[in-house]
């Protein structure tokens, strides 16, 4: 008897969409998709290079389609503000006297490299 063979899917992982095949109990991301579109050459490279695999390019694109604006409000959601300045913590260096080495004698605060 010959075993299933196996489908591609897209899964979403941080904001970014995956081409998909699972394997036993594991998915494996076989491409990062960038453009939230796959152009044709992608998709031949994808069937020479997977031929064990089925890929029902319709839908994936309905997959795409459906995940597209779930990763753009992830990543839109995660930038940082851009108009906040850093603000750092001034370092402190502390010498020691010659006599009593326990005991800090002076305290320099030195202005932070930026």
């Amino acid at each position: 008897m010959k075993p299933k063979q196996g489908s591609a899917f897209i899964t979403t992982r941080k904001g970014f969409c995956y081409l998909t095949v699972k394997v036993g109990r594991s998915n494996f991301n076989i491409m990062r998709i960038r453009t939230y579109t796959l152009e044709p050459q992608d998709k031949r490279d994808m069937r020479r290079l997977y031929p064990d695999y089925v890929f029902d390019w319709k839908k994936i694109n309905q997959q795409l389609a459906e995940k597209k604006e779930v990763c753009r409000a992830y990543r839109s959601k995660r930038q940082a503000p851009r108009n906040m300045e850093r603000t750092s913590v001034p370092f402190v260096i502390m010498s020691y006297d010659d006599m009593d080495s326990s005991l800090p004698t002076r305290c320099h605060k030195m202005h932070p490299m930026i």
